[in-house]
């Protein structure tokens, strides 16, 4: 196949993988929303008992347990945590929504949020303790959109001058849990909950998406006779970038481009991909 015959040379989206064209996503993020501010305030806020039944408490017995590890995922604790949880799902959703559309964005809010209630649990299995909140499924939306969209940038609050990645950002949040965790594990904030969610949200965008993330953490552990994804040869930088591109090298690149997008390619790649293009230009 040649480089002009493959369909991400002839124009349209480098990503690999790209966003779906509908917004059904969207109803199911308004719902959620919907949903947690139905619970905050006509739960939280009155003060009902039946707010500390749909929490999820270590102590509990186990078959209310089952549902809570759920119904915890829609209850808060106060204005500031439920404001700061919809919007982490807002921020995020942007990017993950249009990738999954609406079933499959509640199926990773979920999956997340039980992931993170069960991994605290664990921890606290019998112990006079609870916890709510969505922080379960915010963080799997974050790391679902530093595996499907790891080149979009943020601006920080607290680093107002320092843009950062999706995947730089993932992976500073998830080393300040764990040092947090086993630092001051009795600060008011699981975060058992955020790892767990971290953990949830990548195994189910794994299993949706598998060797087409643009970025995953665990790529680079391969089983028995799994070809390694092509990656920039550890002497190519120091190559020149104007000798003849051979079929081999090409083929290597393009298929790098369509498993990853065209933003996986280093400068020295991108270098190469446009010297085989003169090539065949005939320049």
């Amino acid at each position: 196949m040649g480089l002009f015959d493959r369909d991400y040379m002839r124009g349209g989206g480098n990503s690999a993988v790209p966003p779906r064209s509908n917004n059904d996503w969207r109803s199911m993020f308004w719902l959620l929303v919907g949903i947690n501010a139905f619970t905050f305030i006509f739960l939280t806020m009155s003060h009902s008992q039946f707010h500390y039944g749909l929490a999820l408490a270590g102590d509990a017995p186990w078959f209310l347990q089952l549902f809570q590890l759920v119904t915890a995922a829609f209850m808060h604790a106060s204005i500031t945590h439920i404001l700061f949880n919809m919007y982490g799902l807002y921020l995020f959703g942007n990017l993950v929504g249009p990738h999954l559309g609406g079933k499959k964005f509640l199926a990773l809010y979920l999956i997340s949020a039980v992931a993170g209630n069960l991994a605290f649990l664990l921890f606290n299995y019998g112990k006079p303790t609870m916890i709510v909140g969505a922080s379960g499924a915010v963080f799997g939306m974050m790391i679902a959109a530093a595996c499907l969209e790891p080149e979009r940038r943020f601006v920080m609050l607290f680093l107002p001058m320092l843009p950062l990645k999706t995947v730089t950002m993932v992976i500073g949040y998830a080393v300040i849990e764990v040092l947090l965790q086993f630092s001051d594990p009795n600060d008011g904030i699981s975060h058992l909950a955020h790892l767990g969610g971290l953990a949830g949200g990548y195994l189910y965008i794994k299993c949706l998406f598998r060797n087409t993330l643009p970025w995953d953490p665990l790529r680079h552990r391969l089983r028995p006779g799994e070809e390694r994804p092509f990656h920039e040869p550890p002497h190519a930088a120091a190559g020149d970038p104007e000798r003849p591109v051979t079929g081999t090298e090409l083929d290597a690149l393009l298929d790098k481009v369509s498993r990853f997008g065209i933003n996986s390619l280093s400068e020295y790649e991108l270098a190469r991909l446009r010297k085989a293009r003169e090539q065949m230009r005939g320049k």
